[in-house]
């Protein structure tokens, strides 16, 4: 379980090199400012998965065509993350750049590249860090591929006991390049460049740096440094952003229905319910909540109590290492003396607007995806979407009635 003083709210993107290796391609434009797919380029997508997991601030650290990045995102705030760039008058290499930022970075931050791609759930990486025992730790994936162009690492127990930097790869086991540091791992790398070649082999050695491993087939990386890299790209985020999905009714799924939950002291959890959603997580799911609560247009709560509630949720499965991506509630009631929630507008279930919403917002696959809820509005929701429906019943165990309903589908 994750130590509750630390907070995990900023990440910090490699984004100063020249790329080299794209030719001209990177002669007017900055590597992790090249356009992918449906005109984002690698630093929008970062930002955007970023923002599933609760982050808060992102830092970009730049030189290479630093005045674009400046323009795009320097104070701004994007998918509710505050962005901030920092400029590095002269390259100073990966572990220098951290260092020359080092007044701008929280106790705690993850760390990732601007060029590179990995989609697994971060929360469980936080969720995994020992922190009083290392500096660090990276999220690893395995492959039967060529290693030559990665970090590959050979491991023991629970921590990294070889490093190999570019070129000398020669495990099957290498790293993505995202990790979570604390801030102090600063003070052993400042008399050093490069965090792959001088940096992580020098804290390697001193047993400082841990590891969790994800994949087996590293289908969810992709490093946009080489040309064959960079054509895939666009076939690899419609692939990988187009994911099977679940969606929670709240009340009787996530928590006991005691009947208009809305203060957070009469919230009680459904048992096995922080494990299942951290299975979805772990599974490449976007998770989802869709609940109507017309407590809201019978006067009994306000809107804004639900959304407390709903943000006190997610910090509470942050602390399992698990999140849901979005919540969706309907607050409409036809006697309600609000106008505004007399209308039904078509989101109360078992009508289909909630899913309508999570269709225009997300890139979702309806293949093999379900939603979980306790009533029978809740299947004809389902039904109505043309989704999968899965009852559960009262005393039910809702993990292991979920998931062997999933696997007789």
């Amino acid at each position: 379980m994750i130590n509750k003083k630390i907070k995990l709210n900023q990440a910090v993107i490699l984004c100063g090199g020249p790329g080299t290796r794209l030719g001209d391609i990177t002669k007017k434009i900055a590597k992790p400012l090249i356009i992918l797919d449906n005109k984002k380029n690698m630093i929008d997508f970062i930002i955007m998965n970023l923002s599933r997991y609760g982050f808060k601030k992102v830092l970009l650290l730049c030189h290479y065509h630093y005045k674009k990045f400046f323009k795009l995102y320097h104070k701004k705030k994007i998918h509710d993350l505050y962005i901030e760039c920092v400029y590095e008058n002269e390259l100073l290499g990966s572990a220098g750049s951290i260092c020359n930022a080092q007044k701008y970075i929280d106790d705690y931050f993850l760390l990732c590249n601007g060029d590179t791609y990995f989609d697994f759930n971060i929360l469980d990486l936080y969720d995994k860090f020992k922190h009083k025992k290392y500096l660090g730790i990276y999220a690893l994936a395995q492959t039967t591929k060529n290693t030559s162009r990665y970090s590959s690492v050979k491991i023991k127990k629970d921590y990294i006991s070889e490093f190999n930097s570019n070129g000398k790869g020669k495990f099957k086991i290498f790293s993505s390049g995202i990790a979570i540091f604390s801030k102090k791992f600063i003070k052993e790398i400042k008399k050093v460049r490069s965090l792959e070649n001088e940096a992580i082999p020098l804290l390697v050695k001193k047993k400082k740096i841990q590891y969790e491993l994800y994949n087996k087939t590293f289908n969810n990386f992709i490093d946009i440094g080489i040309i064959s890299d960079l054509k895939k790209s666009k076939k690899f985020f419609s692939k990988n952003l187009k994911k099977k999905f679940i969606i929670f009714d709240r009340d009787g799924i996530i928590n006991l229905d005691n009947g208009y939950t809305y203060k957070i002291k009469e919230f009680v959890w459904r048992s096995n319910i922080f494990d299942l959603i951290k299975f979805f997580n772990d599974n490449n799911y976007y998770t989802f909540v869709a609940t109507n609560q017309s407590g809201i247009g019978r006067g009994y709560y306000k809107e804004l109590d639900v959304l407390k509630l709903h943000d006190w949720i997610n910090k509470k499965l942050k602390d399992k290492g698990a999140h849901i991506d979005e919540f969706f509630h309907a607050p409409y009631f036809k006697q309600s003396k609000n106008k505004d929630y007399k209308i039904n507008r078509n989101l109360r279930k078992p009508n289909i607007g909630m899913y309508l919403k999570i269709f225009s917002k997300w890139l979702i696959d309806k293949n093999k995806s379900f939603v979980i809820g306790d009533s029978q509005s809740d299947i004809e929701f389902a039904n109505n979407a043309g989704l999968n429906g899965i009852l559960i019943k009262p005393g039910e165990d809702v993990y292991k009635v979920s998931l062997k309903k999933i696997k007789e589908c």
